[in-house]
């Protein structure tokens, strides 16, 4: 039997979040933490120029890579944002699917480091960078 991971512990919380649920965020891969996320950019997350909103770019990419570290990490560990940076090349429309991914570049002992983007119906409209704290469970 697999040893049990942080991911299966925090999916279903952290997608049931109020304000996940209101963005609409969900799996690209329901099997799949770690394929990323996706959203539409529906009334409620676009600006009044009708795209997407710019703070929103940080916080999809920051819980598109806790998804990708948890699925990494055994139950009962924790992982926190301590860093991130987002750089946004283009605009996402109204109406458009945007899309997260995060890859894990080095996972050590205490911290992990993650690269992301986000795509708009496929096109890249920005990159990031995401570096957690991780705390392991003690044996």
């Amino acid at each position: 039997m697999p040893e049990p991971r942080l991911i299966d512990d925090v999916l279903e919380t952290v997608l049931a979040l109020p304000l996940h649920r209101a963005l609409g965020l969900r799996l690209v891969d329901p099997s799949d933490p770690s394929a990323g996320l996706a959203v539409e950019a529906h009334e409620g997350i676009i600006n009044p120029s009708r795209v997407l909103h710019g703070g929103l770019h940080g916080l999809l990419i920051d819980v598109t890579a806790f998804l990708v570290v948890a699925t990494e990490l055994p139950a009962g560990a924790s992982a926190v944002t301590i860093s991130s940076s987002v750089s946004i090349a283009a605009a996402a429309p109204a109406g458009s699917t945007i899309t997260t991914t995060a890859r894990i570049d080095r996972l050590g002992g205490s911290t992990a480091f993650l690269s992301g983007r986000i795509e708009s119906d496929g096109a890249i409209i920005a990159t990031a960078q995401v570096v957690k704290a991780i705390r392991r469970p003690t044996p």
